[in-house]
């Protein structure tokens, strides 16, 4: 949560690759996590991946 939180923080002060250096290290936390309890954790890694995709269609937007 903390990391999504500063994700958050970071993308509207145009700050997109602290943003994503944050959302990279949520899905290697979330894939332990769901190892041990898939049921819990399964669909927060899914959101996370989610929102790392949209990350990164930001990035090449801001880019171009």
């Amino acid at each position: 949560m903390t990391r999504n939180n500063l994700r958050k923080l970071h993308s509207p002060q145009s700050r997109m690759e602290e943003a994503r250096k944050e959302y990279e290290e949520a899905p290697k936390i979330d894939r332990k996590l769901a190892q041990k309890n898939p049921e819990s954790y399964l669909p927060h890694l899914a959101t996370r991946l989610k929102n790392l995709r949209k990350l990164d269609s930001d990035l090449k937007s801001a880019y171009r």
